[in-house]
């Protein structure tokens, strides 16, 4: 379209002072001979006052365009023709805009009414008031040469997708013009080269000889921080290219941080279908694995600085969770603490053990697998459905016997165990546990887990008979069926059997175990559940590490809540699944009514039981250990027609159910929300870097089977005999090797 210069004369003033758009065309030369610019951008100065405008002034235009003084200048006046080349002109009225379409934006203008340069009056008027509001003081206009438009202002939020530039756009600073440039590159698939990189101006340029695309900004004097397009040659005559060294990890990083926010297990291949898909481009797999590292640090923040927000962090969990208990302890360096260790004990957990679960903890550890190593020790109840339910935990440095007793101390503190009679524990035999234990709750029961136990006997005595009859020696709920199986296991291996009697039966046999907490567990395997649950966040920095157990139990918690409504009996569904297949086992027993609700049952193995309906009890002790009539006890109560659920105890119950999960778990608000305490912040454990690569798998038994779908079994317990020489230990390949000798 065409543009015209617009020029009038301002009325109501002392001084008739016109003002008009100047144009400057630059960066071109000029053709004295045909009077004519050629190449070159123009660039457009609106409400110039004729009667400030001298080459003082230009200079002043000159320098704000980025250019160096001495220069020289032609000047033709308004009416005069002068030629330019139709291109350049056509392009820069593409950018430019008439000064008019920003009136609007600062005053309102009414009728208009001016005298133009030939004389002929136009619909233009403004008053003196009406002016002065726009442009301040009279006595500030006389000293002002110009008045420039208000020019666009670049969002990084919208339109750093795909940036557009014209000349007299403003950035926020020279991070955002850099930035807006590399992703203009990287969206036109162009290669471009910073020319000028400075705090002050930056000129930008294509790669390519024959292609006038670039752009020049400089910093504005006013804030020294705003940076303003000076020149912009929109067209590119270059031909695209595929690859661009804009595409690295941090830009990669940054580009795709909301797609590894919502998949972390984003993998290479879907990363880089997506990077051919937005810039045609291959990504290699160190390049993928830069750029998750980047995007894991904008999620979650670096290291440091979430060690440096565990006040603030445990101030937001005591405000949202009022109850809960938050303990720290650094150790110090100076005057600068450094973290040793963390506890935590949500006071809805607290109050749904205390009210709904059953007096039987499982205690446990396990290692983090983060960039700061420790160990995260756990403390798990059972609930009236006989599934897990998390207590307390804690992150420490090492598991030894002071970690485990300042994590027992507290824990005692808040589940008020005033007298150790009524606790039970189940552990494995890890370091320093036991003496804890031993000394914070010296009359409790404390049980250890057979599996773990089993591990330890399978190292000196294998077999599967060995192993069976140590079961049945576990299992045994009557101290007679216990000295029963003893007394095999000394006839199959006189050593097992005396490996066994050093260790007090007490803690690993359904014999000598107390009857009060209804539950006749062997093997500490709530523990070992909750540690699978959380296993995605043992490899986080602490803060996301905490935050991610934090989540999963406020989640675990309202399903619970919900899933107790759809209950079809007064037990859960796991107690009464239990509870048919006690049922299907009664098929081969016989009770006989002795009277006073004692009956006389007998098996199939011909063994004979007594059983007091009204005490609920059963000679063999299954009944009393669980709190679920056992077979011999359910005989009685189907052949008398009698409900079940009726004799199950009340601690397996919808009601109590309920009261442990009745409590909620309240969400926490952003970092940028929580409250500052203003203590000092922490400072991060001392970083060890082993040698090789960090092991995250555990290390499997030498007995079990790998659960990834392998259908060819290791060969365990296997010799190898070599084809070559006929030895043991080395296959024939090996068996060459070894007879390489170093030169």
């Amino acid at each position: 379209m065409e543009r015209r210069t617009i020029c009038f004369r301002l009325i109501g003033s002392n001084n008739e002072e016109e003002a008009f758009t100047l144009r400057v065309h630059h960066h071109g030369r000029f053709n004295e001979a045909k009077n004519e610019y050629i190449g070159g951008e123009v660039t457009y100065f609106d409400w110039v006052c004729i009667d400030f405008l001298s080459l003082l002034n230009l200079d002043v235009i000159a320098k704000d365009l980025g250019y160096r003084l001495p220069l020289s200048y032609y000047w033709k006046e308004y009416g005069e023709n002068v030629e330019y080349e139709q291109e350049v002109e056509d392009a820069a009225m593409e950018d430019c805009v008439d000064p008019t379409s920003y009136w609007e934006q600062s005053f309102e203008i009414p009728e208009m009414a001016s005298e133009d340069r030939d004389g002929s009056e136009s619909d233009m008027h403004l008053s003196e008031g009406e002016l002065n509001s726009v442009d301040g003081s009279e006595e500030e206009r006389r000293h002002t040469p110009w008045v420039r438009k208000t020019y666009p202002e670049f969002n990084a939020e919208t339109d750093l997708k795909d940036p557009k530039f014209q000349v007299g756009q403003v950035f926020a600073s020279a991070d955002l013009f850099r930035k807006a440039v590399r992703a203009h590159a990287l969206k036109q698939r162009r290669a471009v080269v910073f020319e000028k990189n400075d705090p002050n101006r930056i000129r930008v340029g294509c790669k390519s000889e024959n292609c006038g695309w670039q752009i020049f900004a400089s910093i504005l004097s006013e804030d020294r921080r705003t940076f303003k397009v000076k020149t912009y040659t929109p067209l590119h005559t270059c031909a695209m290219v595929f690859k661009n060294g804009f595409v690295n990890s941090n830009m990669l990083g940054r580009k795709y941080v909301n797609q590894w926010r919502v998949n972390p297990d984003w993998n290479f291949a879907g990363f880089a279908q997506q990077l051919r898909d937005d810039y045609s481009v291959d990504a290699s797999l160190w390049q993928y694995y830069r750029a998750r590292k980047h995007a894991k640090k904008l999620i979650e923040g670096t290291v440091k600085e979430q060690y440096a927000r565990i006040w603030d962090y445990c101030a937001e969990l005591r405000r949202m969770n009022p109850g809960s208990t938050t303990q720290v302890k650094c150790s110090l360096d100076g005057d600068i603490p450094v973290f040793q260790r963390i506890y935590i004990c949500l006071a809805a957990l607290r109050k749904g053990w205390l009210e709904g679960c059953r007096r039987i903890i499982g205690l446990d550890g396990c290692f983090i697998k983060g960039q700061h190593r420790g160990q995260l020790l756990i403390a798990v109840g059972v609930d009236p459905n006989n599934q897990m339910y998390p207590i307390a935990y804690a992150v420490v440095e090492t598991e030894n016997r002071e970690t485990w007793q300042w994590f027992l101390e507290l824990l005692k503190v808040d589940l008020n165990i005033n007298n150790s009679h009524g606790i039970a524990w189940i552990t494995d035999k890890q370091k320093g546990l036991i003496d804890a234990i031993t000394d914070l709750f010296p009359n409790s029961e404390h049980r250890f887990c057979v599996k773990h136990l089993h591990n330890n006997f399978k190292v000196y005595h294998k077999g599967l008979l060995l192993k069976q009859t140590l079961w049945g020696a576990a299992t045994a709920a009557t101290e007679q069926r216990f000295a029963q199986k003893m007394a095999y296991m000394r006839e199959v291996s006189a050593s097992a059997y005396e490996w066994m009697t050093d260790k007090d039966p007490r803690h690993w046999s359904r014999a000598f175990f107390k009857e009060f907490p209804k539950c006749d567990m062997l093997c500490n395997n709530y523990c070992e559940g909750f540690n699978s649950a959380i296993l995605e966040a043992r490899d986080k920095p602490i803060i996301t590490l905490l935050e991610m157990i934090r989540n999963y139990l406020m989640k675990r918690m309202a399903k619970k809540r919900v899933e107790v409504d759809k209950w079809h009996h007064l037990v859960g569904p796991k107690v009464f699944k239990f509870i048919e297949k006690v049922k299907l086992e009664t098929s081969g027993c016989h009770s006989d009514f002795c009277g006073n609700n004692i009956f006389q049952v007998r098996n199939f193995e011909q063994d004979q039981f007594v059983v007091d309906i009204q005490n609920r009890t059963c000679a063999c002790r299954r009944w009393q250990l669980v709190g679920i009539p056992c077979v011999h006890a359910m005989c009685v109560i189907m052949t008398s027609n009698m409900d079940p659920i009726q004799f199950v105890d009340d601690c397996y119950k919808k009601d109590r159910y309920k009261l442990a999960y009745d409590p909620v778990i309240y969400g926490l608000n952003g970092p940028s929300m929580w409250p500052q305490t203003g203590d000092t912040p922490i400072r991060c454990p001392e970083f060890k870097k082993q040698r090789g690569r960090p092991r995250k798998a555990r290390k499997l038994q030498s007995d079990e089977v790998r659960q990834d779908g392998t259908t060819r079994l290791r060969k365990n317990y296997v010799l190898i005999h070599c084809r070559r020489c006929g030895q043991v230990g080395h296959n024939k390949k090996r068996g060459r090797q070894q007879k390489k000798t170093p030169k």
